[in-house]
């Protein structure tokens, strides 16, 4: 009896302790004072690994976005006439992978001096008016959290960001894309078949970035296809469905190039339109130093040495409108902003154009062609087979053009803090 009674009071007190924490401490981070005018947000996405919003500004100065939950998370935005962004560009915004644990609510917040000189902070609400009503993203595995973007909560009628440690499966970093196979050979020149030497490169790849703790998925496997059968590039598990499917961050797309002139050499890597081309700079770098291998001395779509962006020109649209009439199918909507490599454009969502919706029974749907979150995209050129330079240096130095992009990544993955 007095060890059942021990056990009562044992309780009892501990669940008075629970009582008092839960209304002394744990709701102790203060309430924000917020202003009756609302920020309207139009535009929400997320691309690669960065969050962009858009939306009307507040007649206030010194502007800043905030993240909130007892502490500020501080960002700069852009000013443009009424409106501002986080960014200019699609793959810059709010860096998610390093946002700890925790829940945060989203303000525009004012900064002014009183007659005092002292800080006087106003705080707007963030009103959602897209039609994402909440917004999914996974981190990198070396910090696997995954953060959920919605309005649903009690305390302020805001954005809200819920940062948790994710126990979805089948999340991946990376989708590594072999270009062609089956009976989709791609290139052959001198005895050699392009899709053959991707599938080459792309397990390499795979194996070199998952020594970095890297989770990588390929989109096709080796010996996965014969002869007779090809990749689907949309539809359930196309090769353009996939990095969405594994909600990954990056796809890397590995291609060789050929040209009916042997002396056109070196890499090209297509990157999509309105980026930070930082990253396709180091990976340029990085490849011609380490595999030794030319920058290409094609000047068409030419951005910067070695790396090029592709749009539909008038052309373009005019040509595929053609097609797809001359097939009594209905044409797509596209325009000049519009990306061209389907693995750019259907991997990035409403930000890179994706336009494979289910209109045309004759090809499949792009499920995520709506989608506002967008995987960063990277379709790498890694040579001419046309070129007995450049086929010799590929199939001499297949490891040092893995090498150096295995490298370029691991570069973005460890600069991740683990929060």
């Amino acid at each position: 009896m007095k060890k059942f009674l021990f056990v009562l009071l044992l309780l009892f007190f501990a669940f008075g302790g629970y009582i008092l924490y839960d209304t002394y401490f744990s709701n102790k981070i203060p309430v924000l004072k917020t202003e009756e005018e609302i920020v309207d947000i139009d535009k929400l996405f997320v691309y690669g690994t960065h969050l962009n919003l858009h939306g009307n500004v507040v007649n206030d100065s010194n502007l800043d976005l905030v993240l909130y939950n007892g502490d500020f998370l501080e960002y700069k935005i852009k000013i443009t006439d009424n409106d501002f962004d986080l960014a200019e560009v699609i793959n810059d915004g709010i860096y998610l992978e390093n946002i700890p644990i925790g829940t945060y609510y989203a303000f525009l917040r004012s900064s002014n001096k009183d007659e005092n000189g002292k800080d006087v902070y106003k705080y707007y609400t963030l009103n959602n008016k897209t039609k994402y009503d909440e917004t999914v993203y996974y981190t990198f595995s070396n910090t696997g959290n995954k953060i959920v973007i919605n309005t649903e909560n009690d305390i302020y009628n805001t954005l809200m960001f819920t940062v948790s440690k994710n126990t979805d499966k089948g999340v991946y970093d990376i989708v590594i894309d072999a270009g062609h196979g089956g009976m989709d050979s791609g290139a052959i020149k001198n005895g050699y078949k392009e899709a053959d030497m991707t599938m080459e490169l792309a397990l390499s790849l795979k194996e070199k970035l998952e020594k970095y703790g890297v989770s990588v998925k390929l989109t096709r496997e080796k010996d996965q296809l014969t002869n007779n059968e090809k990749l689907n590039d949309y539809g359930i598990h196309g090769r353009a469905v996939i990095p969405h499917e594994v909600n990954a961050k990056y796809v890397f797309s590995l291609h060789m190039n050929s040209n009916s002139s042997v002396s056109v050499n070196g890499l090209e890597v297509y990157t999509p339109a309105n980026i930070n081309y930082d990253f396709a700079k180091k990976l340029v770098n990085n490849i011609t130093t380490m595999a030794d291998i030319g920058i290409s001395n094609n000047k068409i779509n030419k951005k910067f040495n070695g790396i090029y962006t592709r749009t539909f020109t008038e052309e373009d649209i005019a040509n595929s409108k053609k097609e797809h009439l001359s097939k009594n199918m209905v044409p797509y909507e596209i325009t000049t902003k519009t990306n061209y490599y389907f693995m750019i454009r259907e991997t990035g969502g409403i930000m890179t154009g994706a336009y494979v919706d289910k209109r045309n029974e004759e090809i499949k749907e792009n499920p995520y062609f709506d989608s506002n979150v967008g995987v960063e995209a990277y379709l790498l050129e890694l040579g001419y087979l046309s070129n007995k330079k450049d086929l010799d240096n590929i199939i001499n130095n297949l490891d040092k053009f893995t090498d150096a992009i295995s490298m370029t990544f691991k570069s973005i993955y460890e600069t991740v803090d683990n929060v």
